[in-house]
């Protein structure tokens, strides 16, 4: 045999052998993405008193903002946690797929009816569903992980609290990558909790900051790096800003990222006071003038508890300050390339549905019908309550982030809304 036989057998079994190595990977990770941990769950019981139930809502709603992410989509004023909101990561990072928050109302078949208290508190703080199988890190277990057992069991409460509601929420759909992430163990449950954890001692203070940060709010969920390859944080980068953008997942008509909010004074807030942070979380109105995309939830921070709020500055103040910007806030395609009453419509869901609602028809965090309460003022008077804002309402002013046409745009659209 001459040497270039042999040399293309050498290569043809090189790539045989390659070739039968790829087909045991794809199907050993086909098989092994969703293996089931079979730890237990903890034997924890919710309270059910007024007090708990509360205590739930507030962390359910307004601090760890479950709210935005469950609620089952066109809501409306009485919108349902039944799930069902699509999070389509397919073009984030390599490509994760598409996934669906679940059914967290009390319906034995499709929601949480059939789960014990300790197979909620798992989910939340370990990162398993009831099977066993481990849920996708967009469900920040991170951070949850640390939450007290009151606190944690004070959620349950609440979420056992709700009316049952049949939805039938659609399979999670991971990509290759994301099962190979899966069978590798680079997503991974947290470790099994096995030792009680109190609550820390309420107080402005810095320690509770970062409980409340961290552990019952989503700021560091949202403002801390990840790696986009696999979704881990940096956790030397604590609170330096996201690495993608919120609200692209989506398809919504503005994307932003979560800013630096480390004390650094140029790219950070360390030139904010107090009283300009807890402005701004809680109103969205930054010190220059300008108003934050609704990917902050000021509309639901607005009703944190005010030692809260200045505990999670106070921490913030003590981390290191990180120089990092991230890119501004941009328009979709379809905003940039709309004119009149459509582009009026697409920046009413960018700047104003989460308050008041799809189609101006009220939202949880106002219930003020805005087509409805806007008939009687003029388009002149609307325009000039759009640009000025009225902080008592906390209502934004947004004359220094919305150009004149485009606020004529937004009231063009509310006058075509029908009021019911």
């Amino acid at each position: 045999m001459s040497i270039g036989k042999r040399i293309l057998k050498i290569v043809a079994w090189i790539v045989g052998i390659a070739l039968l190595l790829v087909l045991f990977l794809v199907a050993y990770v086909q098989m092994r993405w969703d293996a089931k941990d079979a730890r237990p769950a903890p034997d924890l019981k919710a309270r059910t008193d007024s007090a708990s139930i509360a205590r739930g809502e507030y962390i359910y709603r307004y601090t760890a903002q479950c709210w935005g992410c469950h609620e089952t989509p066109h809501g409306g004023q009485n919108p349902q946690q039944a799930g069902g909101r699509l999070f389509d990561l397919t073009e984030t990072g390599p490509g994760f797929g598409k996934w669906y928050s679940r059914n967290l109302t009390p319906d034995v078949e499709s929601g949480l009816g059939g789960w014990t208290d300790g197979e909620i508190v798992r989910a939340l703080r370990e990162g398993l569903r009831k099977d066993g199988t481990t849920l996708f890190p967009i469900m920040p277990i991170d951070w949850y992980h640390g939450m007290s057992d009151d606190d944690v069991l004070a959620v349950v409460a609440y979420l056992r609290s709700f009316q049952p509601v049949k939805n039938t929420v659609p399979e999670r759909e991971p990509s290759f990558f994301a099962k190979a992430l899966f069978t590798f163990k680079m997503i991974a449950p947290k470790e099994q909790i096995l030792t009680p954890i109190a609550t820390p001692h309420r107080g402005i203070t810095p320690e509770y900051g970062r409980y409340v940060s961290s552990q019952i709010a989503d700021c560091a969920d949202c403002h801390t790096p990840r790696n986009m390859q696999d979704g881990a944080f940096y956790m030397d980068s604590l609170f330096a800003g996201s690495s993608f953008a919120y609200g692209d997942e989506a398809g919504e008509p503005l994307v932003s990222f979560a800013r630096n909010i480390t004390p650094d004074v140029e790219t950070g807030i360390g030139a904010w006071t107090k009283d300009q942070f807890i402005e701004a979380v809680t109103t969205g109105m930054r010190p220059d003038g300008t108003v934050l995309t609704t990917h902050m939830p000021y509309a639901y921070y607005k009703f944190w508890n005010m030692d809260d709020l200045e505990a999670v500055y106070a921490y913030l103040k003590t981390l290191p300050a990180m120089k990092r910007t991230v890119p501004p806030t941009a328009m979709s395609s379809q905003l940039a390339a709309s004119e009149g009453v459509e582009h009026g419509k697409l920046l009413f869901a960018g700047r104003c549905q989460a308050c008041h609602g799809e189609n101006a028809s009220g939202a949880q965090p106002t219930n003020v019908k805005l087509a409805e309460v806007s008939a009687s003022l003029s388009d002149q008077d609307l325009q000039e309550f759009i640009a000025g804002g009225q902080m008592n309402l906390k209502m934004p002013a947004f004359g220094k982030t919305l150009k004149p046409d485009e606020i004529t745009d937004i009231v063009a659209f509310i006058r075509t809304v029908e009021v019911k």
